[in-house]
């Protein structure tokens, strides 16, 4: 059980901290000021981060007799942390809607967010072993932009 907790615990802290690079559409939602979007986009990133780790522990608890995850169990954690709730967070920032005249650069995170998405479900082993490579661009972006909690992970 502590090799697997030890193993999947590198693997997705990476991940956690890299999984939350993104914004919001400017499709949807009430115009909203760029202090607004970001204190509300980041709240929307600590809450996933939380949720995470609950789906982290549970992952754990429920495969606790794993010695040395395979492919299939990395998948598992892929598909049963990471995707749901980033598809999550996807749903909550489209909601808050992005400030009049960043729709662009709001669009841009968001997108990539999504590339990154795309990736880790269609190459969970990928997301595995490097989330730099799966979410970085996300995160770069979020930073640049101003979100603290997003542009961190």
């Amino acid at each position: 059980m502590r090799g697997i907790t030890v193993l999947i615990g590198m693997l997705v802290l990476p991940l956690l901290l890299a999984a939350c690079g993104s914004s919001a559409n400017s499709d949807s939602g009430p115009t909203i000021s760029k202090a607004a979007f970001v204190k509300k986009v980041d709240a929307v990133c600590s809450g996933g981060n939380k949720r995470m780790e609950v789906a982290f522990a549970h992952f754990l608890e429920a495969n606790k007799n794993i010695k040395h995850p395979s492919k299939a169990d990395f998948e598992a954690l892929v598909g049963k942390v990471l995707v749901p709730n980033l598809k999550r967070e996807i749903k909550e920032i489209r909601a808050i809607g992005a400030p009049s005249g960043d729709e662009d650069k709001v669009g841009e995170i968001l997108t990539a967010l999504e590339e990154g998405l795309e990736t880790a479900e269609s190459n969970p082993q990928a997301a595995v072993n490097s989330s730099e490579a799966v979410f970085g661009i996300s995160s770069r972006l979020a930073k640049e932009y101003g979100l603290e909690v997003c542009g961190s992970r």
